[in-house]
């Protein structure tokens, strides 16, 4: 007949039948009592006798014995604390086989009934302290590697073609459907809305965005305009690289490193951006609007390699894979070159609005006698939001000295060439050519404060890194080189050039000038920075108590 297990009695327990000690017990593991059968239990009743019960609706933890700590009930026997005949062996949890007593090997607990404990026997145990184990505090500290390691792939979604046809197909309408709204709004102000019409404009304008130059009239004469709205490329860009996150994930490569898998995502999602364009250039080209097929499939081909060749080395983890390859110098001198390029874009775009803030009367002027109306007011706003990078571009050339060239731009009657300057800056206006060399500046010491920071070792220890002052002025040079090479991609995007009948006129940054002084001043402004991050960390009042070389 199987035992029937009960909680042992709170406050004390009687020794089994070995002899052990309340001491062995309470380091062995949960102690509760065995009621052999024939036995009477506390109660008096046999066991696996049939007890009666008043109420089958209640509970039976509470009938037969009072929870623990309360006091007995009143004319209950001194006998029923404790039973005859017990029986009290350990219950050991998590216990190896071979560690376990000799007293527990007629016991199988497998066969055992389920006893239902009460909290109030659980609070009343005592807390055991487990002793620590040797081989666990004697381990060595494992520094484990950042990501998914190199090959390991994560389990494939869709194929490759279906994933990359998805994914690039809807990155292309995120783009093209604003602008079939805002032309088909427009449209609808005027009068009847033809929907090819303003599908044909809509898909102009995304290839205009991509560089596709696009021939039209323009005075009673055919003029071929190559300016590409640098915001309107920005997104398009962003959905494309983030199509190439998404087709990276459906081959499971993500985090991976590997440069087969992110080199295939690219490849296929640029095959059908590079048809998309193709096929847009295809439907534009007709009536009132000659595109170029060619030229479409060369800029979609080369624009699209570059965002979906940068958006899966991200996700597949070759950036990190490379960047952990390339010498420190190198990888904080990229850091610096890139911060710094950002932050004299930064200076360009409130050096324009500035401008137009000091020509707000003249602005708004333009804004006023723009035609259409308040429709034609609002295509205005529009197309300025849509050229503020070029604009960010241009004047940040011109603050860095090369200028620009406007052309009949100023002409335009757009508000946003209300600040167009007429003439190079005197006076105060000088200050505002030291704005690029603070950008380079600025981006040296955030670059010294990611060096030079304090940090944690495995000990946890807080130490300051000692400070290696001439790769600093390395990454600063490079970060030079660098930002030269930016500006004059940004310059090349920003510029144009429209082609009539009389001659072609090109606007824009003078592209290698830039190019050059911007190497120079963030070149300038990063060791200037350099010599004042030494001077402030060698002060008398920078002690630095604890330290590593960087």
């Amino acid at each position: 007949m199987p035992t029937r297990l009960r909680p042992a009695v709170p406050g004390g327990r009687a020794p089994d039948a070995d002899g052990a000690s309340d001491a062995d017990a309470a380091a062995d593991g949960v102690t509760a009592e065995v009621v052999t059968a024939g036995s009477p239990m506390a109660d008096g009743t046999p066991v696996g006798a049939d007890v009666p019960r008043s109420d089958p609706s209640e509970p039976e933890s509470g009938q037969d014995e009072p929870p623990a700590g309360a006091a007995p009930r009143a004319g209950a026997p001194e006998a029923a604390a404790e039973p005859a005949a017990q029986e009290t062996v350990l219950l050991e949890l998590a216990r190896p086989e071979d560690a376990r007593p000799d007293s527990d090997s007629g016991h199988d607990v497998a066969t055992h009934d389920t006893v239902l404990l009460t909290p109030g026997h659980l609070a009343t145990r005592e807390t055991v302290l487990l002793p620590p184990r040797d081989d666990l505090a004697h381990r060595e500290t494992v520094l484990l590697s950042r990501g998914r390691p190199t090959g390991v792939l994560r389990p494939k979604g869709a194929p490759l073609p279906v994933a990359a046809l998805v994914n690039t197909v809807w990155a292309a309408l995120q783009t093209v459907l604003p602008l079939l709204l805002l032309t088909v709004g427009a449209r609808a102000m005027e009068g009847p809305v033809a929907l090819g019409l303003s599908a044909r404009v809509a898909l102009a304008g995304w290839l205009l965005g991509h560089g596709v130059p696009l021939t039209g009239p323009l005075n009673e004469h055919l003029a071929t305009l190559d300016l590409p709205p640098l915001l309107l490329t920005a997104v398009a860009l962003w959905r494309l690289s983030r199509a190439a996150v998404h087709t990276v994930r459906a081959l499971g490569a993500q985090g991976s490193g590997s440069i087969r898998h992110a080199a295939l995502a690219a490849g296929a999602v640029t095959a059908v951006y590079c048809g998309l364009g193709v096929g847009a250039a295809a439907l534009v080209d007709g009536p009132g609007i000659l595109v170029t097929p060619w030229r479409a499939a060369l800029n979609f081909a080369v624009l699209g390699l570059a965002a979906a060749g940068l958006g899966a080395a991200r996700s597949g983890g070759v950036v990190r894979r490379l960047a952990r390859q390339t010498p420190l110098l190198l990888r904080d001198g990229i850091r610096v070159g890139l911060v710094a390029t950002l932050l004299v874009m930064g200076v360009g775009a409130g050096a324009v609005g500035l401008a137009v803030a000091v020509n707000g009367a003249e602005a708004s002027h333009r804004l006023a006698e723009f035609p259409g109306g308040v429709l034609g007011q609002i295509g205005a706003v529009l197309l300025c939001l849509a050229y503020g990078p070029n604009l960010s571009a241009w004047a940040a050339s011109y603050l860095l000295g090369p200028g620009f060239e406007a052309g009949t731009l100023p002409r335009t009657g757009l508000p946003v060439f209300a600040g167009v300057p007429q003439a190079p800056l005197r006076g105060v206006g000088w200050l505002l050519t030291v704005l690029p060399l603070l950008g380079g500046a600025l981006a040296m010491v955030l670059l010294a404060h990611r060096r030079l920071r304090p940090r944690r070792t495995r000990q946890g220890d807080v130490v300051l890194p000692q400070p290696n002052w001439l790769r600093l002025a390395g990454s600063a040079a490079v970060g030079g080189v660098v930002a030269g090479l930016l500006c004059a991609a940004v310059g090349y995007a920003s510029g144009g050039v429209l082609r009539t009948t009389s001659g072609a006129l090109r606007f824009g940054p003078a592209i290698w000038p830039m190019a050059g002084m911007g190497a120079l001043v963030v070149t300038l402004g990063s060791l200037l920075a350099v010599a004042g991050v030494w001077a402030f960390t060698a002060r008398p009042g920078a002690k630095r108590t604890a330290s590593v070389q960087d």
